[in-house]
């Protein structure tokens, strides 16, 4: 939960769901996180990849009409299939959702935990267990990490 705070406080999330409630007073924020969002161009497995890095870094807000990250809006109707689907690994927890709409778009977002996103009532969400895939990408720039950092602690030791 100290994570979640964290990049809640860097994404100014309160902020942005206050400016939203203000704005929109017959809408009420259930759930809101900062998030990494990709499109996908079908029901992709979660997986580290060069499409998050250029992924749409926004605070993921769950209303009771819709779903709203950044300059993407989902009607609550539109969604087809959505899935939270929850993520450990050694610098923590986080989960992803992902939305699949009846006009064939598909969402993922990426988020710290959040007990509000499984506890709301408003969509009806299918759990998941998940690990998250690498990509052959995602392999090769951590190999590249791991020589870079054995290399400067050979010169190091050496030195």
């Amino acid at each position: 939960m100290i994570l979640k705070k964290i990049v809640d406080l860097i994404y100014g999330t309160k902020s942005i769901v206050r400016k939203f409630e203000v704005n929109n007073p017959n809408e009420k924020v259930l759930a809101a996180d900062a998030s990494k969002g990709i499109m996908t161009t079908s029901n992709d497995e979660v997986k580290y990849g060069t499409n998050w890095i250029n992924s749409q870094r926004a605070v993921l807000m769950l209303t009771n009409n819709r779903i709203i990250s950044g300059k993407w809006e989902i009607d609550l109707g539109n969604i087809s299939k959505i899935n939270l689907i929850k993520i450990s690994s050694i610098f923590g927890s986080g989960q992803v959702l992902k939305i699949e709409t009846k006009d064939d778009k598909h969402y993922q977002f990426g988020m710290q935990i959040n007990p509000d996103w499984v506890n709301q009532q408003t969509i009806p969400l299918n759990f998941e267990k998940g690990k998250i895939k690498y990509s052959v990408f995602s392999i090769i720039i951590r190999l590249i990490a791991l020589a870079l950092i054995l290399r400067w602690l050979y010169d190091i030791i050496i030195d």
